[in-house]
Order: structure tokens, then C-alpha cells, then sequence
């Protein structure tokens, strides 16, 4: 059962904080997602709107969009609900993508298979991972992306002037039943392997989903 994180009110209240100077902007950027109508100047949030909301938040860009604010609604066995008002949802596990609503192009689910399975590269090297992937747009369900890890060493990401030690970690992946091929990339926290920033393709017809915390969840970097 999903852990509700002051959730009696935060749903009824979601909506107005993004509407109440939080998010003027945001709610026009949710519209700007749904009419694939992307801001090119790319404009980041202020540290102030993320100060005045109570709740783990990310940032969210796709392509070449405005950066949207996406606050955290609820906590259930390591999967994490992201909102952005009603428009937008996405749901995150240990800072994977593995469910979207809302976007123009949606995820509608990816499962590990890498537990069921670990396969080794050709070479004997890093482990290869295997996700099971859904797009109902295109009538498309369990589609195998295979995916090859490599460390990128060391990198610094920067949030509101504070810079956070990470490894940079880029995916290539394959999805042969679509022809498809890309590269997700993770920074995660060279301590605890928490994801920090993001870049991971949802879609085949979406460009990357940029993805960046702005205020942790309780116990997240650990």
C-alpha cells in the first residue's frame, strides 16, 4: 500500500501551490509538454520556488523544453510518484523512468529483467541489463531493450550553486524488435549511487527526458 506522505491534503493542495507563484509558469509548461510546444531557452527554476514547497521535488525537461517542476506524491517499495499538477505524472525507481502519463509520448511501463537474468558482454566485461518495455500508443508490449553500462569516471553536478560528486554512468541500449538504439546517462552520488541527474529516452518518437533533483526525498542520497 502506498506510503502517503502528508498525501490527506497534499493532493487537494498539489494543484494550488503550482498555481499560487510556485507555478504560473509551470502549469504553462505542462501544456507546452501535452502540444509538443517546446521554450528553447531552456530556463531553469529558481531556488526560491523550490525553497517554498515542502516536498522533495525534481526538475524536468524534455528536449529542448523549459524546465517544469515536479513534486513527489508518494513513496511505495522504492517507486517514487512524481507530479506536476494533474497534467503530468512520472514514477521512478532508484532514478530509472519506468512509468509516464501526460507527455506527448508516454512510457507505459518498464520492468527489470536483469534480476531474472544477468547476461554477460561478449567480452566477459560489465554486466548487460535487460528491460521489458510497453508503449500501448503503438500497440507495443514487452519490447526487450538490451543494455550495455559503461563508467564515465568522475563528474561534479551543480544544483543552485552546490556541486555534488558523482560517476557518470552512460547506457547503450538496443531494443531490436523496434530498430531502435540510444543512450540513457546517470549521474549518480559516488557514496551512495543515488541519481542526481538523468537523461533517458522514453519513447521512440520522444526526445530524452531530462531529469534533475532539485530537493531530495527523505533517506534519498542516504
Amino acid at each position: 500500500m502506498r506510503k502517503i506522505q502528508s498525501m490527506g491534503r497534499f493532493l487537494s493542495v498539489l494543484l494550488v501551490i503550482l498555481l499560487a507563484g510556485c507555478a504560473d509558469s509551470d502549469v504553462v509548461q505542462v501544456g507546452d509538454f501535452v502540444l509538443s510546444s517546446f521554450d528553447t531557452s531552456a530556463q531553469k527554476i529558481p531556488r526560491e520556488r523550490v525553497a517554498a514547497i515542502p516536498y522533495a521535488t525534481m526538475g524536468m525537461e524534455l528536449g529542448p523544453s523549459m524546465q517544469a517542476l515536479l513534486v513527489l506524491g508518494t513513496i511505495a517499495q522504492n517507486e517514487l510518484d512524481w507530479f506536476a499538477g494533474e497534467q503530468v505524472f512520472i514514477r521512478t525507481r532508484n532514478g530509472r523512468v519506468i512509468r509516464t502519463a501526460g507527455l506527448p509520448y508516454d512510457l507505459g511501463g518498464l520492468r527489470d529483467l536483469s534480476t531474472n537474468s544477468m547476461l554477460r558482454s561478449a567480452g566477459g566485461g560489465s554486466p548487460l541489463q535487460q528491460f521489458s518495455l510497453d508503449f500501448p500508443d503503438l500497440g507495443i508490449f514487452g519490447a526487450t531493450a538490451q543494455c550495455s553500462p559503461k563508467d564515465m569516471g568522475d563528474d561534479n553536478v551543480e544544483i543552485f550553486g552546490s556541486r555534488i560528486p558523482t560517476r557518470h554512468i552512460v547506457e547503450h541500449c538496443t531494443v531490436e524488435a523496434l530498430k531502435w538504439n540510444f543512450d540513457n546517462e546517470f549521474w549518480k552520488d559516488r557514496m551512495s549511487g543515488y541519481v542526481w541527474r538523468s537523461s533517458q529516452h522514453i519513447h521512440p518518437k520522444s526526445p530524452p527526458l531530462v531529469l534533475e533533483v532539485l530537493r531530495p526525498e527523505q533517506n534519498g542520497p542516504g
